[in-house]
């Protein structure tokens, strides 16, 4: 009898334990965004006659990646300029949870020195709803302004 308790109080534990575990496995699953690049423009730009400006946004393991322009290394803006950003929604670094927040920094490309920081904006996943937002990124004498928007996915 001694033993017949033992062993209903072992199944026991161990269905307790299973129990714990299969309700660890039904964890909420995250719900993911995405930030839609729009539109930059240039109010001033940051040297001579134009800034050779590209973008990057922060990932999730905190490494800048090249969003903007998509295959060339720069794109050319000058005072007034007035560029879409399309080609760079394809990157995956753009994907984030609601709870999270990435960091949306343009730069101006320099052959001869170290590239220029023309500004930065966090961007988090809770702005989502397909509002357009609108940013003043300002840094090394430009003054840009971005329009993206955040969309459930």
């Amino acid at each position: 009898m001694n033993r017949t308790i033992r062993l209903a109080g072992a199944a026991l534990l161990a269905l307790g334990g299973l129990t714990g575990f299969a309700g660890a496995a039904q964890a909420e699953p995250i719900d993911h965004v995405r930030i839609e690049l729009l539109q930059l423009t240039c109010h001033q730009n940051s040297e001579g006659d134009h800034d050779e400006a590209y973008l990057k946004v922060t990932d999730a393991n905190g490494n800048q990646v090249k969003v903007w322009p998509g295959s060339a290394k720069y794109q050319t803006m000058g005072t007034n300029y007035v560029r879409s950003l399309a080609d760079g929604n394809g990157n995956a670094a753009l994907v984030l949870g609601k709870q999270q927040a990435r960091t949306l920094t343009l730069w101006d490309y320099d052959t001869t020195s170290g590239d220029d920081k023309l500004g930065a904006t966090l961007v988090t996943g809770s702005e989502f709803g397909g509002e357009v937002q609108y940013r003043s990124l300002e840094g090394s004498g430009g003054v840009y302004t971005i329009a993206y928007r955040v969309i459930d996915i």
